[in-house]
């Protein structure tokens, strides 16, 4: 059986959502407000298009003119997180993420000091997810204790700066996603308050952002509604997406998925060859995306009767020569695992 990935790809879009501060009917608010706008905005469209060398090129240029830019530099950290969570090189790309990390906090906690009004709330807003950043990357790591720690740092920043401001709809989400999966992960413990329902409408609430930090939302709602057995709504949201966005590989891997789980063979099989074609033209690969692909058309081929595309398949992606550090993350060794069970079925003429 394919190994669902509802924690696996979830994070991504989070960070997307947490670059900026976004005020319910006003624009921006920034310590340079004398900047461009047109340079925020290609960034984050090169952000959600996945092209992470671009949006990292325009940041680059930009702070090489403009260093104390806050936003400018918080989107640089999220266009890195976003692609270390993208890929799921986390056990690669760590200690250099660390290391801009906590030169970032440093910027953020002095800058802090001399800011008053909406630039501080953005201030502490973009230190908040500095912390929460770290926290999803130690995690991933398998540094849970310190991971926790920061997430629970990152999370007290954000209740303050919703208290600071109500309709600080990018909040939102980090609140919304700590206390859903908190209450999922601890509803076990004896007077442990359950805040399930609360994280649930927090998410929600997300949705209101403006482009593109709804989208971010809609990623985080998806894999929730996954989990619910909501298969239809995060079909249709993750839809919503790919109709501005059809590349985008983070809502066509959710569609396909749903799609297999679902028993709709013809249209996972369709959409898991448009993941993997559109994964193979990446440089560098990403490998979570190409082992999910290709599972999806072992799986689905499989499921279907079609015994002789499952088997071609599977052969397909164990040809594929994949880094040692990617087969330990725990899903993709799964489905690796699956895959090769498929094949050795398929030499011993079993299918």
């Amino acid at each position: 059986m394919f190994a669902k990935a509802q924690a696996i790809k979830q994070p991504f879009f989070i960070i997307l959502l947490l670059v900026g501060f976004q005020k319910a009917g006003t624009a921006v608010t920034d310590t340079t407000s004398a900047v461009p706008m047109n340079v925020y905005d290609s960034a984050m469209l090169h952000l959600i298009n996945q092209d992470y060398r671009s949006a990292r090129t325009i940041l680059d240029n930009h702070l090489s003119r403009n260093p104390s830019d806050f936003r400018a530099l918080y989107l640089s950290f999220a266009n890195e997180q976003t692609r270390i969570l993208d890929y799921e090189s986390y056990i690669v790309d760590q200690r250099r993420f660390q290391i801009m990390a906590d030169s970032l906090k440093r910027i953020f906690e002095t800058g802090l000091t001399g800011l008053r009004g909406v630039d501080s709330t953005a201030c502490l807003f973009y230190l908040a997810n500095v912390y929460g950043g770290v926290s999803v990357v130690q995690a991933k790591s398998g540094n849970w204790f310190e991971g926790v720690k920061n997430a629970i740092s990152s999370v007290s920043m954000l209740k303050l700066v919703k208290k600071r401001d109500a309709c600080f709809y990018a909040a939102d989400l980090g609140l919304g996603i700590f206390n859903y999966y908190l209450s999922t992960s601890f509803k076990w413990l004896p007077f442990f308050e359950d805040k399930q329902h609360e994280g649930l409408k927090a998410v929600e609430s997300a949705l209101k952002a403006r482009f593109p930090y709804n989208y971010a939302a809609k990623n985080s709602l998806c894999w929730i509604l996954i989990e619910r057995k909501d298969f239809r709504r995060a079909d249709s949201i993750a839809q919503s997406v790919l109709i501005e966005f059809p590349n985008n590989t983070i809502f066509l891997r959710i569609k396909a998925l749903v799609a297999l789980w679902t028993g709709r063979h013809d249209e996972a099989l369709r959409l898991g060859s448009t993941l993997v074609a559109l994964t193979e033209r990446r440089q560098p690969p990403n490998w979570s995306d190409l082992v999910a692909g290709y599972t999806i058309l072992v799986q689905g081929n499989d499921e279907a009767g079609r015994e002789r595309e499952a088997c071609g398949a599977a052969q397909k992606m164990l040809t594929r020569k994949i880094p040692a550090e990617y087969r330990q993350i725990p899903h993709i060794r799964k489905n690796i695992t699956y895959v090769n069970g498929i094949r050795r079925n398929c030499r011993k003429g079993k299918r």
